[in-house]
Protein backbone atom coordinates (compact mmCIF):
# COMPACT_ATOMS: atom_id res chain seq x y z
CA UNK A 1 0.00 0.00 0.00
CA UNK A 2 1.56 3.49 -1.17
CA UNK A 3 2.13 5.68 1.80
CA UNK A 4 0.69 9.14 2.36
CA UNK A 5 2.15 12.55 2.22
CA UNK A 6 2.32 13.15 5.41
CA UNK A 7 3.80 9.54 6.32
CA UNK A 8 7.02 10.40 3.47
CA UNK A 9 7.55 13.53 4.51
CA UNK A 10 7.96 12.27 8.53
CA UNK A 11 10.47 9.39 6.96
CA UNK A 12 12.56 12.34 4.81
CA UNK A 13 12.48 14.31 7.83
CA UNK A 14 15.24 12.06 9.84
CA UNK A 15 17.73 10.92 6.79
CA UNK A 16 20.29 12.01 5.27
CA UNK A 17 20.91 13.04 2.19
CA UNK A 18 22.23 9.84 0.59
CA UNK A 19 19.57 7.53 2.87
CA UNK A 20 17.02 9.84 1.24
CA UNK A 21 17.98 8.44 -2.23
CA UNK A 22 17.78 4.51 -1.08
CA UNK A 23 14.57 5.46 0.56
CA UNK A 24 13.26 6.85 -3.34
CA UNK A 25 14.51 3.59 -4.43
CA UNK A 26 12.14 1.80 -1.78
CA UNK A 27 9.00 4.44 -3.09
CA UNK A 28 10.00 2.90 -6.34
CA UNK A 29 9.35 -0.42 -5.66
CA UNK A 30 6.16 0.24 -4.19
CA UNK A 31 4.69 1.48 -7.13
CA UNK A 32 1.67 -0.05 -8.38
CA UNK A 33 1.74 -2.42 -11.56
CA UNK A 34 1.29 0.15 -14.96
CA UNK A 35 -0.96 -1.45 -17.36
CA UNK A 36 1.76 -2.82 -20.57
CA UNK A 37 -0.47 -1.61 -23.11
CA UNK A 38 -0.77 1.96 -21.75
CA UNK A 39 3.35 2.36 -22.36
CA UNK A 40 2.22 4.43 -25.14
CA UNK A 41 4.06 6.97 -27.06
CA UNK A 42 0.86 9.02 -26.68
CA UNK A 43 1.31 8.46 -22.86
CA UNK A 44 5.31 8.87 -22.72
CA UNK A 45 6.62 12.32 -20.93
CA UNK A 46 9.39 13.83 -22.90
CA UNK A 47 11.91 15.95 -21.00
CA UNK A 48 13.31 12.97 -18.63
CA UNK A 49 16.60 11.12 -19.18
CA UNK A 50 14.58 7.63 -17.96
CA UNK A 51 11.14 6.63 -19.92
CA UNK A 52 8.06 7.83 -18.16
CA UNK A 53 4.42 7.09 -18.86
CA UNK A 54 1.57 8.37 -17.26
CA UNK A 55 -2.22 8.63 -17.42
CA UNK A 56 -5.06 9.89 -15.03
CA UNK A 57 -8.59 8.63 -14.38
CA UNK A 58 -10.94 10.43 -13.15
CA UNK A 59 -13.77 9.17 -10.61
CA UNK A 60 -17.17 10.26 -10.42
CA UNK A 61 -18.91 13.20 -12.39
CA UNK A 62 -19.10 16.98 -12.51
CA UNK A 63 -17.09 19.67 -10.12
CA UNK A 64 -16.78 16.80 -7.30
CA UNK A 65 -14.63 14.54 -9.75
CA UNK A 66 -11.51 13.33 -8.08
CA UNK A 67 -8.62 12.47 -9.91
CA UNK A 68 -6.00 9.36 -9.71
CA UNK A 69 -2.41 9.16 -11.32
CA UNK A 70 -1.27 6.18 -12.80
CA UNK A 71 2.37 6.75 -14.11
CA UNK A 72 5.58 4.23 -14.39
CA UNK A 73 9.54 4.40 -15.40
CA UNK A 74 12.20 2.21 -16.23
CA UNK A 75 14.00 3.92 -13.73
CA UNK A 76 13.42 2.76 -9.92
CA UNK A 77 14.69 6.39 -8.40
CA UNK A 78 12.22 8.21 -11.37
CA UNK A 79 9.52 5.86 -9.48
CA UNK A 80 9.88 7.12 -6.26
CA UNK A 81 9.26 10.23 -7.71
CA UNK A 82 6.15 9.26 -9.40
CA UNK A 83 4.71 7.81 -6.12
CA UNK A 84 5.28 11.35 -4.22
CA UNK A 85 3.12 12.65 -6.93
CA UNK A 86 0.87 10.12 -6.58
CA UNK A 87 0.70 10.63 -2.75
CA UNK A 88 0.39 14.89 -3.42
CA UNK A 89 -2.57 14.94 -6.57
CA UNK A 90 -4.89 11.38 -5.99
CA UNK A 91 -8.35 12.12 -4.80
CA UNK A 92 -8.22 16.05 -5.36
CA UNK A 93 -10.67 17.08 -7.42
CA UNK A 94 -9.67 19.19 -10.93
CA UNK A 95 -9.36 23.08 -9.26
CA UNK A 96 -7.77 21.34 -6.48
CA UNK A 97 -4.85 19.65 -8.31
CA UNK A 98 -4.27 23.14 -10.24
CA UNK A 99 -4.50 25.15 -6.93
CA UNK A 100 -2.09 22.84 -5.13
CA UNK A 101 1.14 23.97 -4.48
CA UNK A 102 3.59 21.05 -5.52
CA UNK A 103 6.54 23.12 -5.47
CA UNK A 104 5.75 23.59 -1.40
CA UNK A 105 6.24 19.74 -1.74
CA UNK A 106 9.38 19.53 -3.29
CA UNK A 107 10.60 22.11 -1.38
CA UNK A 108 9.34 20.41 1.61
CA UNK A 109 11.18 17.26 0.84
CA UNK A 110 14.03 18.76 -0.48
CA UNK A 111 14.57 16.95 -3.81
CA UNK A 112 16.49 19.78 -5.16
CA UNK A 113 19.96 18.20 -3.46
CA UNK A 114 19.82 14.75 -5.02
CA UNK A 115 18.43 14.90 -8.18
CA UNK A 116 19.74 15.90 -11.07
CA UNK A 117 18.76 18.53 -13.13
CA UNK A 118 17.81 15.84 -16.00
CA UNK A 119 15.12 14.24 -14.13
CA UNK A 120 14.09 17.74 -12.37
CA UNK A 121 13.19 18.48 -15.98
CA UNK A 122 11.14 14.82 -15.82
CA UNK A 123 9.59 15.52 -12.74
CA UNK A 124 8.49 18.98 -14.29
CA UNK A 125 7.31 17.15 -17.12
CA UNK A 126 5.49 15.06 -15.23
CA UNK A 127 3.33 17.60 -13.44
CA UNK A 128 3.28 19.76 -16.43
CA UNK A 129 0.94 16.49 -18.29
CA UNK A 130 -0.61 16.10 -14.99
CA UNK A 131 -1.98 19.73 -14.94
CA UNK A 132 -2.74 19.49 -19.20
CA UNK A 133 -4.80 16.03 -18.62
CA UNK A 134 -6.66 18.32 -15.85
CA UNK A 135 -7.50 21.41 -17.88
CA UNK A 136 -8.03 19.10 -20.47
CA UNK A 137 -11.22 17.33 -18.58
CA UNK A 138 -12.62 20.61 -17.64
CA UNK A 139 -12.56 22.50 -21.07
CA UNK A 140 -14.46 18.74 -22.38
CA UNK A 141 -16.81 19.16 -19.75
CA UNK A 142 -17.70 22.99 -20.09
CA UNK A 143 -15.99 24.72 -17.56
CA UNK A 144 -13.98 28.11 -17.98
CA UNK A 145 -10.37 28.18 -16.68
CA UNK A 146 -9.63 31.43 -15.13
CA UNK A 147 -5.90 33.13 -15.33
CA UNK A 148 -4.50 31.39 -12.89
CA UNK A 149 -6.01 27.94 -13.96
CA UNK A 150 -4.30 28.50 -17.67
CA UNK A 151 -0.92 28.84 -16.38
CA UNK A 152 1.94 27.09 -13.81
CA UNK A 153 1.60 28.74 -10.16
CA UNK A 154 4.63 30.67 -9.16
CA UNK A 155 5.49 33.38 -6.59
CA UNK A 156 7.35 36.25 -5.89
CA UNK A 157 10.53 35.60 -4.12
CA UNK A 158 10.90 39.28 -3.29
CA UNK A 159 7.22 39.60 -1.87
CA UNK A 160 7.46 36.29 -0.42
CA UNK A 161 10.82 38.10 1.87
CA UNK A 162 10.27 41.56 2.16
CA UNK A 163 12.56 43.65 3.65
CA UNK A 164 13.29 46.85 5.25
CA UNK A 165 14.88 49.31 3.13
CA UNK A 166 18.62 49.83 4.07
CA UNK A 167 18.88 53.57 4.85
CA UNK A 168 22.36 53.85 6.59
CA UNK A 169 24.86 55.94 4.51
CA UNK A 170 27.55 53.30 2.88
CA UNK A 171 30.90 53.12 4.02
CA UNK A 172 32.96 52.88 0.59
CA UNK A 173 36.16 53.03 2.45
CA UNK A 174 35.00 49.86 4.52
CA UNK A 175 33.36 48.14 1.15
CA UNK A 176 36.73 49.45 -0.93
CA UNK A 177 39.38 47.29 1.74
CA UNK A 178 36.88 43.87 0.32
CA UNK A 179 38.63 44.21 -3.25
CA UNK A 180 42.18 43.20 -3.44
CA UNK A 181 43.45 45.20 -6.32
CA UNK A 182 41.92 48.29 -5.05
CA UNK A 183 44.48 47.97 -1.78
CA UNK A 184 47.11 47.45 -3.77
CA UNK A 185 49.88 50.31 -4.45
CA UNK A 186 50.70 51.41 -8.11
CA UNK A 187 54.37 51.94 -8.71
CA UNK A 188 53.84 55.72 -7.91
CA UNK A 189 53.13 54.80 -4.07
CA UNK A 190 49.60 55.48 -4.44
CA UNK A 191 46.44 53.32 -4.64
CA UNK A 192 43.92 52.88 -7.56
CA UNK A 193 41.80 55.29 -8.49
CA UNK A 194 39.17 53.32 -10.37
CA UNK A 195 36.81 55.01 -12.11
CA UNK A 196 35.65 52.26 -15.52
CA UNK A 197 33.29 50.22 -13.51
CA UNK A 198 30.74 50.68 -16.33
CA UNK A 199 32.95 48.73 -18.38
CA UNK A 200 33.16 45.84 -15.71
CA UNK A 201 33.31 46.15 -11.71
CA UNK A 202 36.40 44.59 -9.87
CA UNK A 203 35.82 42.13 -7.68
CA UNK A 204 34.95 41.78 -3.81
CA UNK A 205 37.16 38.98 -1.78
CA UNK A 206 33.91 36.84 -1.31
CA UNK A 207 33.76 36.16 -5.11
CA UNK A 208 36.95 35.76 -5.78
CA UNK A 209 37.64 33.19 -2.90
CA UNK A 210 33.73 31.33 -4.35
CA UNK A 211 35.34 30.65 -7.88
CA UNK A 212 38.41 29.03 -5.89
CA UNK A 213 36.69 27.10 -3.04
CA UNK A 214 34.46 25.50 -6.23
CA UNK A 215 37.69 24.86 -7.82
CA UNK A 216 39.64 23.47 -5.12
CA UNK A 217 37.06 21.46 -3.38
CA UNK A 218 34.09 20.15 -5.43
CA UNK A 219 34.16 20.88 -8.42
CA UNK A 220 32.01 18.67 -11.42
CA UNK A 221 29.97 18.99 -14.64
CA UNK A 222 26.53 20.73 -13.95
CA UNK A 223 23.82 18.45 -14.84
CA UNK A 224 26.15 15.23 -15.56
CA UNK A 225 26.46 13.51 -12.44
CA UNK A 226 24.80 12.44 -9.09
CA UNK A 227 27.80 11.55 -7.25
CA UNK A 228 28.65 13.80 -4.04
CA UNK A 229 30.44 16.61 -6.38
CA UNK A 230 28.10 16.34 -9.12
CA UNK A 231 25.29 16.99 -6.17
CA UNK A 232 27.09 19.56 -4.82
CA UNK A 233 27.40 21.60 -8.22
CA UNK A 234 23.78 21.02 -9.42
CA UNK A 235 22.77 22.31 -5.96
CA UNK A 236 25.22 25.68 -5.98
CA UNK A 237 24.42 26.05 -9.37
CA UNK A 238 20.49 26.02 -9.32
CA UNK A 239 20.86 28.07 -5.70
CA UNK A 240 22.45 30.91 -7.71
CA UNK A 241 19.57 30.90 -10.45
CA UNK A 242 17.70 31.28 -7.30
CA UNK A 243 19.14 34.12 -5.95
CA UNK A 244 19.63 36.03 -9.39
CA UNK A 245 16.03 35.27 -9.45
CA UNK A 246 14.79 36.72 -6.63
CA UNK A 247 17.43 39.92 -7.31
CA UNK A 248 15.57 40.23 -10.20
CA UNK A 249 11.68 40.10 -8.67
CA UNK A 250 10.88 36.79 -10.77
CA UNK A 251 8.48 34.65 -9.98
CA UNK A 252 10.42 31.76 -10.38
CA UNK A 253 14.46 30.49 -11.35
CA UNK A 254 13.09 29.07 -14.39
CA UNK A 255 12.47 32.18 -15.75
CA UNK A 256 16.57 33.03 -15.57
CA UNK A 257 18.80 31.70 -18.46
CA UNK A 258 22.62 31.81 -17.51
CA UNK A 259 24.07 33.06 -20.89
CA UNK A 260 28.18 34.28 -21.19
CA UNK A 261 26.85 37.79 -20.88
CA UNK A 262 24.26 40.53 -22.20
CA UNK A 263 25.51 40.70 -26.09
CA UNK A 264 25.33 37.03 -26.36
CA UNK A 265 21.58 37.48 -24.14
CA UNK A 266 20.17 40.52 -27.04
CA UNK A 267 21.72 37.80 -29.64
CA UNK A 268 19.83 34.80 -28.51
CA UNK A 269 16.48 37.14 -27.93
CA UNK A 270 16.83 38.86 -31.25
CA UNK A 271 17.30 35.17 -33.11
CA UNK A 272 15.49 33.07 -31.05
CA UNK A 273 12.04 35.64 -30.53
CA UNK A 274 12.78 37.71 -33.07
CA UNK A 275 12.98 35.88 -36.17
CA UNK A 276 9.96 33.53 -35.13
CA UNK A 277 7.68 37.11 -34.35
CA UNK A 278 9.17 39.64 -36.60
CA UNK A 279 7.44 40.06 -40.30
CA UNK A 280 8.08 41.82 -43.55
CA UNK A 281 6.75 45.48 -42.58
CA UNK A 282 7.05 45.57 -39.05
CA UNK A 283 8.71 47.74 -37.20
CA UNK A 284 11.67 47.33 -34.51
CA UNK A 285 11.70 50.08 -32.20
CA UNK A 286 14.70 51.16 -30.37
CA UNK A 287 16.99 54.39 -29.47
CA UNK A 288 20.61 56.32 -30.61
CA UNK A 289 21.80 56.00 -27.16
CA UNK A 290 21.80 51.98 -26.96
CA UNK A 291 25.24 50.25 -26.98
CA UNK A 292 26.13 48.83 -30.47
CA UNK A 293 24.95 45.03 -28.46
CA UNK A 294 21.59 46.47 -28.17
CA UNK A 295 21.62 48.12 -31.49
CA UNK A 296 23.13 45.95 -33.83
CA UNK A 297 21.39 42.76 -33.46
CA UNK A 298 18.08 44.69 -34.55
CA UNK A 299 19.54 46.48 -36.92
CA UNK A 300 20.55 43.51 -38.33
CA UNK A 301 17.54 41.63 -38.07
CA UNK A 302 14.83 44.45 -39.29
CA UNK A 303 17.22 44.10 -42.54
CA UNK A 304 17.00 40.34 -42.42
CA UNK A 305 13.15 40.14 -42.08
CA UNK A 306 12.41 43.24 -43.73
CA UNK A 307 10.94 44.88 -41.16
CA UNK A 308 11.89 48.96 -40.17
CA UNK A 309 14.27 50.27 -37.38
CA UNK A 310 13.06 52.84 -35.86
CA UNK A 311 14.19 55.53 -32.95
CA UNK A 312 12.76 57.20 -29.89
CA UNK A 313 13.79 60.90 -30.53
CA UNK A 314 16.34 62.25 -28.43
CA UNK A 315 16.18 65.33 -26.26
CA UNK A 316 18.97 67.98 -26.29
CA UNK A 317 19.61 66.75 -22.61
CA UNK A 318 19.97 63.33 -23.51
CA UNK A 319 16.26 62.16 -22.26
CA UNK A 320 13.81 60.25 -24.43
CA UNK A 321 11.69 62.24 -25.34
CA UNK A 322 8.73 60.87 -24.70
CA UNK A 323 6.29 63.64 -25.69
CA UNK A 324 7.26 61.72 -29.45
CA UNK A 325 6.61 58.50 -28.67
CA UNK A 326 3.36 57.97 -29.96
CA UNK A 327 4.64 59.31 -33.22
CA UNK A 328 7.18 55.98 -33.33
CA UNK A 329 5.15 53.29 -31.47
CA UNK A 330 3.13 52.47 -33.67
CA UNK A 331 0.20 49.26 -33.96
CA UNK A 332 3.42 47.89 -36.32
CA UNK A 333 5.79 47.87 -33.31
CA UNK A 334 6.74 43.81 -32.93
CA UNK A 335 9.58 44.65 -29.97
CA UNK A 336 10.90 47.29 -28.43
CA UNK A 337 14.71 47.74 -27.33
CA UNK A 338 15.60 49.71 -24.40
CA UNK A 339 18.56 50.36 -22.50
CA UNK A 340 17.71 50.50 -18.70
CA UNK A 341 20.55 53.09 -18.34
CA UNK A 342 22.68 54.52 -20.83
CA UNK A 343 26.49 53.90 -20.65
CA UNK A 344 27.59 56.57 -22.30
CA UNK A 345 25.08 59.72 -21.13
CA UNK A 346 24.37 57.79 -17.99
CA UNK A 347 20.76 58.71 -18.51
CA UNK A 348 17.82 55.94 -16.60
CA UNK A 349 15.29 55.40 -19.05
CA UNK A 350 11.72 55.20 -17.82
CA UNK A 351 11.27 51.70 -18.29
CA UNK A 352 7.65 51.11 -16.82
CA UNK A 353 6.03 53.49 -18.62
CA UNK A 354 7.85 52.25 -21.77
CA UNK A 355 6.87 49.01 -20.64
CA UNK A 356 3.00 50.04 -20.45
CA UNK A 357 2.85 52.16 -23.97
CA UNK A 358 4.61 49.15 -25.79
CA UNK A 359 2.21 46.27 -24.03
CA UNK A 360 -0.64 48.51 -25.28
CA UNK A 361 -0.11 48.15 -28.77
CA UNK A 362 0.77 44.30 -28.34
CA UNK A 363 5.06 45.19 -28.57
CA UNK A 364 7.39 42.85 -26.64
CA UNK A 365 9.64 44.79 -24.73
CA UNK A 366 13.17 43.88 -24.28
CA UNK A 367 15.15 45.87 -21.51
CA UNK A 368 19.04 45.85 -21.84
CA UNK A 369 20.10 45.70 -17.96
CA UNK A 370 23.80 46.10 -18.29
CA UNK A 371 24.36 49.59 -16.41
CA UNK A 372 21.15 49.51 -14.86
CA UNK A 373 20.91 45.82 -12.69
CA UNK A 374 24.55 46.40 -10.92
CA UNK A 375 23.03 50.22 -10.22
CA UNK A 376 19.64 50.34 -10.00
CA UNK A 377 16.84 48.44 -7.74
CA UNK A 378 15.49 45.98 -10.57
CA UNK A 379 11.37 44.33 -10.66
CA UNK A 380 10.88 42.55 -13.38
CA UNK A 381 7.10 41.43 -12.28
CA UNK A 382 6.63 45.14 -11.00
CA UNK A 383 7.76 46.54 -14.08
CA UNK A 384 5.73 43.77 -16.16
CA UNK A 385 9.34 43.39 -18.48
CA UNK A 386 9.26 40.70 -21.09
CA UNK A 387 12.91 40.07 -21.47
CA UNK A 388 15.84 41.87 -19.44
CA UNK A 389 19.70 40.80 -20.02
CA UNK A 390 22.80 41.90 -17.90
CA UNK A 391 26.01 40.80 -17.26
CA UNK A 392 28.00 39.00 -13.96
CA UNK A 393 31.35 41.01 -14.20
CA UNK A 394 29.49 44.05 -14.38
CA UNK A 395 27.39 43.30 -10.66
CA UNK A 396 30.72 42.55 -9.50
CA UNK A 397 30.84 38.69 -10.44
CA UNK A 398 33.07 37.28 -12.57
CA UNK A 399 33.42 37.57 -15.98
CA UNK A 400 31.94 34.95 -19.07
CA UNK A 401 28.24 34.63 -17.22
CA UNK A 402 25.67 36.99 -17.50
CA UNK A 403 21.72 36.63 -17.00
CA UNK A 404 18.44 36.21 -19.80
CA UNK A 405 15.19 36.72 -18.11
CA UNK A 406 12.60 35.99 -19.64
CA UNK A 407 8.61 36.03 -18.72
CA UNK A 408 7.93 32.11 -19.11
CA UNK A 409 5.03 32.98 -22.14
CA UNK A 410 8.01 34.92 -23.34
CA UNK A 411 10.88 31.53 -23.34
CA UNK A 412 7.91 29.53 -24.44
CA UNK A 413 7.62 31.64 -27.81
CA UNK A 414 11.11 31.78 -27.82
CA UNK A 415 13.24 29.22 -30.37
CA UNK A 416 16.91 28.19 -29.18
CA UNK A 417 19.79 29.03 -31.24
CA UNK A 418 21.99 27.04 -29.76
CA UNK A 419 21.94 23.06 -29.88
CA UNK A 420 23.46 20.19 -27.96
CA UNK A 421 23.15 18.29 -24.39
CA UNK A 422 20.96 18.88 -21.66
CA UNK A 423 18.63 21.35 -23.85
CA UNK A 424 17.05 17.95 -25.56
CA UNK A 425 14.02 16.34 -24.17
CA UNK A 426 14.43 14.27 -27.02
CA UNK A 427 16.49 13.26 -30.31
CA UNK A 428 15.37 10.96 -32.66
CA UNK A 429 16.78 10.44 -36.60
CA UNK A 430 13.80 12.23 -38.09
CA UNK A 431 13.64 15.17 -35.35
CA UNK A 432 14.16 16.51 -31.84
CA UNK A 433 12.26 18.21 -29.27
CA UNK A 434 13.33 20.59 -26.47
CA UNK A 435 13.04 20.60 -22.51
CA UNK A 436 11.24 23.11 -20.96
CA UNK A 437 12.75 26.51 -19.86
CA UNK A 438 15.53 27.32 -18.96
CA UNK A 439 17.11 24.43 -20.20
CA UNK A 440 15.98 24.90 -23.63
CA UNK A 441 18.34 27.65 -23.57
CA UNK A 442 21.36 25.91 -22.23
CA UNK A 443 23.30 23.74 -24.07
CA UNK A 444 26.37 22.68 -23.57
CA UNK A 445 28.67 23.27 -20.10
CA UNK A 446 27.72 26.43 -18.58
CA UNK A 447 29.97 29.10 -17.26
CA UNK A 448 29.49 27.04 -13.97
CA UNK A 449 32.33 28.19 -11.32
CA UNK A 450 31.31 31.81 -12.77
CA UNK A 451 27.67 31.22 -12.66
CA UNK A 452 27.80 29.90 -9.04
CA UNK A 453 30.45 33.12 -7.96
CA UNK A 454 27.43 35.38 -9.61
CA UNK A 455 25.15 33.79 -6.97
CA UNK A 456 28.20 35.10 -4.28
CA UNK A 457 28.13 38.50 -6.19
CA UNK A 458 24.86 38.91 -5.86
CA UNK A 459 24.76 37.96 -2.54
CA UNK A 460 27.49 40.62 -1.39
CA UNK A 461 25.22 43.00 -3.32
CA UNK A 462 22.22 42.29 -1.21
CA UNK A 463 23.72 42.21 2.11
CA UNK A 464 24.56 46.02 1.09
CA UNK A 465 21.76 47.17 -0.29
CA UNK A 466 21.04 47.97 -3.81
CA UNK A 467 19.08 51.08 -2.64
CA UNK A 468 22.03 52.00 -0.91
CA UNK A 469 24.37 52.04 -3.54
CA UNK A 470 22.47 53.76 -6.04
CA UNK A 471 22.14 56.36 -3.43
CA UNK A 472 25.87 56.26 -2.98
CA UNK A 473 26.77 56.58 -6.30
CA UNK A 474 24.00 59.45 -6.53
CA UNK A 475 26.25 61.35 -4.08
CA UNK A 476 29.31 61.11 -6.25
CA UNK A 477 27.40 61.96 -9.23
CA UNK A 478 26.05 65.25 -8.16
CA UNK A 479 29.72 65.72 -6.26
CA UNK A 480 31.27 65.07 -9.68
CA UNK A 481 29.18 67.06 -11.98
CA UNK A 482 29.39 70.22 -9.73
CA UNK A 483 33.19 69.86 -9.65
CA UNK A 484 33.53 68.93 -13.62
CA UNK A 485 31.39 71.97 -14.23
CA UNK A 486 34.13 74.30 -13.13
CA UNK A 487 36.50 73.12 -15.40
CA UNK A 488 37.17 75.61 -18.58
CA UNK A 489 36.46 74.51 -21.86
CA UNK A 490 34.66 72.08 -20.59
CA UNK A 491 31.59 69.88 -21.98
CA UNK A 492 29.41 66.88 -20.13
CA UNK A 493 27.00 64.82 -22.16
CA UNK A 494 23.70 63.69 -20.73
CA UNK A 495 20.90 64.98 -18.45
CA UNK A 496 21.14 66.53 -14.78
CA UNK A 497 21.75 64.31 -12.17
CA UNK A 498 18.21 64.04 -10.89
CA UNK A 499 17.98 61.62 -14.26
CA UNK A 500 21.05 59.72 -14.04
CA UNK A 501 23.40 56.88 -12.93
CA UNK A 502 26.90 57.22 -11.97
CA UNK A 503 28.30 57.46 -15.68
CA UNK A 504 29.69 60.70 -16.77
CA UNK A 505 31.30 61.57 -20.25
CA UNK A 506 32.36 64.52 -21.17
CA UNK A 507 35.07 66.52 -23.42
CA UNK A 508 38.07 68.93 -22.83
CA UNK A 509 37.95 71.76 -25.73
CA UNK A 510 41.29 71.14 -27.15
CA UNK A 511 42.09 67.96 -25.82
CA UNK A 512 41.49 64.50 -27.13
CA UNK A 513 40.12 61.89 -24.79
CA UNK A 514 42.65 59.86 -25.75
CA UNK A 515 45.54 61.97 -24.53
CA UNK A 516 43.88 62.77 -21.78
CA UNK A 517 43.30 59.24 -20.39
CA UNK A 518 47.01 58.80 -20.88
CA UNK A 519 47.69 61.49 -18.39
CA UNK A 520 45.36 60.36 -16.08
CA UNK A 521 46.47 57.14 -16.11
CA UNK A 522 49.94 58.51 -15.35
CA UNK A 523 48.26 60.05 -12.27
CA UNK A 524 47.00 56.65 -11.17
CA UNK A 525 43.40 57.35 -12.14
CA UNK A 526 41.96 54.94 -14.58
CA UNK A 527 38.74 56.04 -17.03
CA UNK A 528 37.91 54.99 -20.12
CA UNK A 529 38.04 56.99 -23.56
CA UNK A 530 36.87 56.62 -27.11
CA UNK A 531 33.08 56.00 -28.21
CA UNK A 532 31.92 53.48 -25.32
CA UNK A 533 30.53 51.53 -27.89
CA UNK A 534 28.14 53.91 -28.71
CA UNK A 535 29.00 55.34 -32.66
CA UNK A 536 25.58 56.39 -33.43
CA UNK A 537 24.99 58.16 -30.33
CA UNK A 538 28.52 59.74 -30.76
CA UNK A 539 27.99 60.31 -34.45
CA UNK A 540 24.77 61.93 -32.66
CA UNK A 541 26.13 64.34 -30.15
CA UNK A 542 28.88 65.60 -33.19
CA UNK A 543 31.59 64.22 -31.19
CA UNK A 544 34.00 61.28 -32.28
CA UNK A 545 35.01 60.39 -28.79
CA UNK A 546 34.69 61.67 -25.07
CA UNK A 547 36.14 60.75 -21.77
CA UNK A 548 34.15 58.78 -19.30
CA UNK A 549 34.14 58.01 -15.26
CA UNK A 550 31.85 55.31 -13.99
CA UNK A 551 31.31 55.01 -10.16
CA UNK A 552 30.50 52.00 -8.11
CA UNK A 553 30.05 50.67 -4.02
CA UNK A 554 33.93 51.25 -3.76
CA UNK A 555 34.84 54.78 -5.03
CA UNK A 556 34.54 57.64 -2.47
CA UNK A 557 34.44 61.50 -2.61
CA UNK A 558 38.40 61.01 -2.32
CA UNK A 559 38.29 59.41 -5.77
CA UNK A 560 36.74 62.71 -7.36
CA UNK A 561 39.27 64.83 -5.46
CA UNK A 562 41.92 62.84 -7.16
CA UNK A 563 40.00 62.87 -10.65
CA UNK A 564 40.17 66.80 -10.73
CA UNK A 565 43.64 66.92 -9.26
CA UNK A 566 44.46 64.83 -12.63
CA UNK A 567 42.55 67.14 -15.11
CA UNK A 568 44.24 69.60 -13.57
CA UNK A 569 47.65 68.33 -14.00
CA UNK A 570 46.46 66.79 -17.33
CA UNK A 571 45.18 70.50 -19.13
CA UNK A 572 48.62 71.78 -17.94
CA UNK A 573 50.67 69.73 -19.46
CA UNK A 574 48.74 69.26 -22.83
CA UNK A 575 47.39 72.65 -23.23
CA UNK A 576 50.64 74.15 -21.86
CA UNK A 577 49.01 76.37 -19.39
Amino acid sequence: MLLTLNEIFEEFADLDRQDQSLYLLELGDELPKFPDDARTDENRVHGCQSQVWLTTDVNGVGDDATFTVNADSDSNIVRGLIAILEASYNGKTAREILAYDIDGVFQRLDLQQHISPQRRNGLRGMVDRILKLTRLHLVQNGDTLNSAENSTPSHSPRAASLQIANTAPLDAIAIRKQFPVLCQLLPSGSRPIFLDSGASAQKPQCVIDKEREVEEQYFANAHRGTYQFGLRIDQEFEGARSKVATFLNAASPNSIVFTPGTTIGINMIAAGWGRKHVQPGDEILTSVMEHHANFVPWQQLAKERGATLRLIPLKANGRLDMDQLDSVLTQRTRIVAITGMSNMLGTINPVRELIRKAHAVGACVAVDGAQSVAHLPTDVIGDDVDFLTFSGHKLYGPTGVGILYGKPERLEEMEPIIFGGHMISEVRVEDSTWSAPPAKFEAGTMPIVQAIALGTAVDWVQKIGIDTIHRHEQMLTELAMQKLAAVRGITIFGPESAYRGGVISFRIDGIHPEDLAAILDQQGVFTRHGHHCTMPLHSHLGVSATTRVSFAAYNTADDITALMAAIEFAMKRLMRL
